[in-house]
């Protein structure tokens, strides 16, 4: 099961770093007044993802026992890192 989830977790993260990388793509040849306003949330967008890697990392060091603890933290963490980078784009497309 845990490895499993490991598996199915991968695209998902993979399809996420490529949206961060485009809306940040995307905010760089926005207007200056924006720019650093979109880096500010791409910045923290990049810092839940780095706390999925860690949660990932924790859930393979200790394999199962932490294992649904563990699978809840990530996948709330995914769900708020889909609903930033939807907002940004969002926010961009307002803007433009």
């Amino acid at each position: 099961m845990f490895e499993e989830y490991l598996k199915k977790l991968e695209p998902r993260l993979k399809e996420l770093d490529a949206e961060i990388e485009k809306v940040k793509a995307k905010a760089e040849t926005s207007r200056s007044e924006y720019k650093e306003k979109y880096q500010d949330q791409i910045e923290r967008l990049r810092n839940a993802r780095e706390r999925v890697a860690s949660e990932l990392a924790i859930m393979r060091e200790e394999g199962s026992d932490r294992y649904e603890e563990v699978r809840k933290d990530v996948e709330r963490t995914i769900d708020d890192l889909k609903k930033g980078v939807n907002e940004i784009i969002e926010k961009m497309r307002k803007a433009a």
